[in-house]
């Protein structure tokens, strides 16, 4: 009975209602960005971790609650990815994507119009916020940043290739290769891979910092 009770107390509020808020937020964003351009955004590296992280959140919920406040390390692992991931949409588009589109007056529609204001801006800051603050039981390996660029450097690599077979346009203009010298886009390939990994080194350390894991 003590066990029971001692478990019970482990759960915490703030992880559960982030998380639970992530899941409605994304599912909310997910269904606008598919009802105006159906499975063809899941093109768009903004959508796949956004859909990423909606899993991650039913994930690491599905083990916090089973495991009274503990959460498997693949659950861990997928909340530790995904706010990396979205920590590197929030950033490309506050510094990349909003200056691009300012000369063209489309500033708003990349910021907040429509799913962005959730894919842009509140889930990729409340992923951020709850993993480095309130997510207890998660423990990451020494080199879990390593790990985290994986799915971004996989994305990276996918549409080039397929920007180089012209199989695809883009979908962002840094990514065509076609239009820009070849230093150029080897030049974006270091500032973002850069930033993937200075946002994940970034994150584990400030969990590291705030966070005790149990």
């Amino acid at each position: 009975m003590s066990k029971e009770r001692s478990g019970k107390r482990q759960i915490k509020l703030l992880p559960v209602a982030a998380n639970a808020a992530l899941i409605v937020l994304e599912l909310v964003g997910t269904a606008i960005s598919f009802r105006s351009g159906g499975a063809k955004n899941l093109k768009y590296y903004t959508v796949l971790s956004n859909v990423f992280a909606l899993v991650s959140s039913i994930a690491f919920l599905c083990s916090y609650l089973r495991r009274g406040g503990k959460v498997s390390h693949i659950a861990g692992m997928m909340r530790y990815i995904a706010s990396c991931c979205l920590a590197l949409t929030f950033l490309t588009v506050i510094f990349v994507l909003v200056p691009m589109a300012i000369p063209y007056g489309t500033a708003a529609n990349v910021l907040y119009k429509g799913a962005q204001i959730f894919h842009h801006i509140i889930c990729p800051i409340l992923s951020c916020v709850s993993f480095i603050f309130f997510e207890q039981g998660i423990e990451l390996p020494k080199k879990a940043y390593i790990t985290a660029v994986a799915p971004t450097l996989t994305y990276a690599a996918v549409f080039v290739i397929l920007n180089l077979l012209k199989a695809v346009r883009g979908p962002y203009p840094f990514l065509h290769i076609y239009e820009q010298p070849v230093y150029i886009s080897v030049l974006w390939f270091m500032i973002l891979g850069g930033t993937a990994l200075g946002a994940a080194a970034l994150i584990s350390r400030l969990r590291k910092k705030f966070s005790k894991a149990s």
